[in-house]
C-alpha cells in the first residue's frame, strides 16, 4: 500500500483530467509524477493505496515544504467513478482548492 500527495490539478468541466502527485516514503515525499483520474481510481480501489491532497506550507528557505491535506476517496454514481475529498455523493470530482497544473 502506497501513499500519494496531490499538489496540483487540471480540471475539465466537472472532472479532474490529471494531477501532479508525490509518492510519500519513509525518507519523505519523492519527485512528483503526473497521473490521470483513472490511474488514481484504480490505485485506490485495486491497490488500496491512500491518496491525499497537500498544500505548500513553506517555500522561503529555497526548499518546498508540503503539508498533508484531506484524504481522497472514490464515489460511484451510475457507473461513473469520481474522486472526492468530501462526503458528498455528487457527480463531479472535488479535490478542494489545489494549485492549477500548468
Amino acid at each position: 500500500m502506497a501513499e500519494y500527495w496531490i499538489s496540483h490539478v487540471e480540471k475539465g468541466d466537472k472532472h479532474v483530467k490529471k494531477v501532479k502527485a508525490f509518492l510519500n516514503t519513509i525518507e519523505g515525499i519523492k519527485n512528483p509524477n503526473i497521473y490521470n483520474k483513472d490511474e488514481i481510481v484504480k490505485s485506490i480501489e485495486e491497490n488500496n493505496d491512500n491518496w491525499y491532497t497537500c498544500i505548500l506550507k513553506d517555500n522561503t528557505s529555497g526548499k518546498r515544504v508540503w503539508e498533508k491535506g484531506a484524504k481522497i476517496h472514490t464515489v460511484d454514481i451510475d457507473g461513473i467513478k469520481y474522486i472526492r475529498t468530501d462526503g458528498n455523493n455528487k457527480n463531479s470530482d472535488n479535490l478542494g482548492e489545489l494549485l492549477s497544473l500548468d
